[in-house]
């Protein structure tokens, strides 16, 4: 126990070690503070996007789903993600040439001013606040639930969750932008060697790659085929899912933010390059390693069901891998975190119309701190954990953010466009996700979200050439 605890209070000094480094190297400027002053290389670039978009959804959100479903969610999230790529450079590209033009620093002040429109910008603004918040705190959870099994429940989820916010906010309090990044090459490459190792002791301990799909498929051959072992993949998910990733990721505020910072276009290219092929090998292994507990015959309470590969990982691993492994997803689930936290602390302190201008970097240090604040109270007071990781994204933060999809790809690339249309785009899709999600409308087996991506889109073409004809 005593080990346990001094790795993580390591880990913990090491990230705040980085921050004040990077807060030694940084000037007190907006864009220095907010967007590492345009200055990430392809390979910071790159550690950064990967490790900001692998979190907590990837160590055990997705091991939990691939228990309850199967093989089924490695197609979804590796090839839906790896196309993602697509979206990434679409967008990124124009994002990062407006942003060292204009000197843009924040999503929503991209959107408004490029529309010359503050009802849009706050609109936008709004939708991102709304559907992070949920996503930074549930961040937090999976770390406090990793630490609640590392200490074997002597430090329960909530106060190692809220430790963890914590530390994420000191670092990200002290480095901005510089000290994410730098602090994302870290976690990152811990991130990667941390599953590689699951893949390697788990399979070993189940006798090898071929004795572990073949005693899971003899507990539950369904495992193995797209519906799944609950039949959740149907066509209509599954192609929602594809769309969704695609749609949905590149409108993180903390993943859109990146784009900002690239040093020039060439480091944005290989990145967006790069990130399919590390897709592909990383998001296999927690899914493996979900469905090969069946063969395990792991026995799981609803309510435990994203502790699949901890659990796997404790089952089969020494206790010094199994330590590093819980290590590497604490830096998985941290590194999208102050991600998020300092995107959000950047949109309030930036984009809200506050008189003064020129102390923009105290004001996003000061809502880093109430952003903790709020989230602590969501780990507090509002997650349900037999809802899961998964359950809990889906159905708010991607669905959500997906709608604002159409309206960046109509700002950045349709001249004819217009901010009324943008703002009924985004108004009506949130608003058709809600009737979708509540069941007031026929989803006929799809997400939500991608009939919220639909009507969108219709509006925002609709609504620009109804508008363009009026004038």
């Amino acid at each position: 126990m005593i080990l346990v605890l001094i790795a993580i209070l390591l880990f913990f000094l090491l990230l705040l070690g980085i921050g004040f480094i990077a807060r030694r190297k940084s000037v007190d400027t907006a864009e220095d503070y907010f967007v590492a002053g345009r200055s990430f290389g392809a390979i910071v670039l790159f550690f950064s996007l990967v490790a900001t978009n692998f979190s907590a959804f990837t160590f055990l959100g997705f091991a939990g789903k691939s228990f309850t479903s199967g093989f089924g969610q490695y197609g979804i999230m590796a090839f839906g993600t790896g196309f993602m790529a697509i979206s990434f450079y679409l967008i990124g590209r124009k994002v990062w040439r407006l942003g060292k033009i204009h000197g843009y620093i924040t999503p929503a002040e991209l959107v408004g001013k490029q529309m010359n429109s503050s009802l849009l910008k706050y609109v936008f603004m709004t939708v991102l606040i709304v559907f992070t918040v949920p996503y930074l705190a549930t961040q937090a959870i999976g770390a406090g639930m990793l630490i609640m099994q590392l200490t074997e429940s002597v430090i329960s989820w909530q106060v190692g969750a809220v430790v963890t916010m914590l530390v994420l906010m000191g670092y990200t309090f002290l480095g901005g932008m510089r000290g994410s990044g730098w602090t994302d090459v870290v976690q990152g490459v811990l991130m990667i060697s941390a599953l590689v190792l699951s893949f390697v002791f788990v399979a070993q301990g189940l006798g090898g790659i071929q004795a572990a799909n073949a005693a899971s498929f003899q507990q539950s051959p369904s495992l193995f085929s797209r519906p799944g072992l609950d039949g959740y993949f149907t066509v209509q998910i599954w192609f929602s899912f594809m769309i969704l990733w695609l749609f949905a990721d590149p409108m993180f505020p903390q993943l859109f933010s990146r784009f900002y910072t690239a040093k020039n276009e060439k480091s944005l290219k290989w990145t967006m390059l790069c990130y399919p092929a590390v897709v592909v090998f990383v998001f296999f292994i927690p899914v493996v390693i979900g469905v090969w507990a069946h063969g395990a015959l792991v026995d799981i309470a609803s309510s435990e069901i994203d502790m699949v590969l901890p659990m796997m990982v404790r089952l089969f691993a020494p206790e010094g891998v199994y330590l590093f492994v819980m290590i590497g997803a604490l830096a998985a689930l941290m590194s999208t975190a102050d991600s998020q936290l300092l995107s959000l602390a950047t949109m309030f302190s930036h984009d809200l119309p506050f008189k003064k201008k020129d102390n923009v970097v105290k004001r996003g240090r000061l809502f880093i701190f109430l952003l903790v604040f709020c989230a602590i109270l969501f780990i507090l007071l509002g997650y349900d954990p037999s809802v899961g990781i998964m359950g809990t994204l889906v159905k708010g933060t991607f669905s959500g953010l997906a709608v604002l999809f159409p309206t960046v790809i109509a700002v950045l690339y349709w001249k004819k466009t217009t901010a009324l249309a943008c703002i009924s785009s985004i108004l009506i899709g949130e608003i058709s996700i809600f009737l979708f999600q509540f069941g007031f409308v026929d989803s006929f087996g799809f997400l939500p979200a991608i009939w919220g991506i639909l009507i969108a889109t219709v509006m925002v073409i609709f609504g620009s050439f109804v508008e363009n004809k009026i004038r």
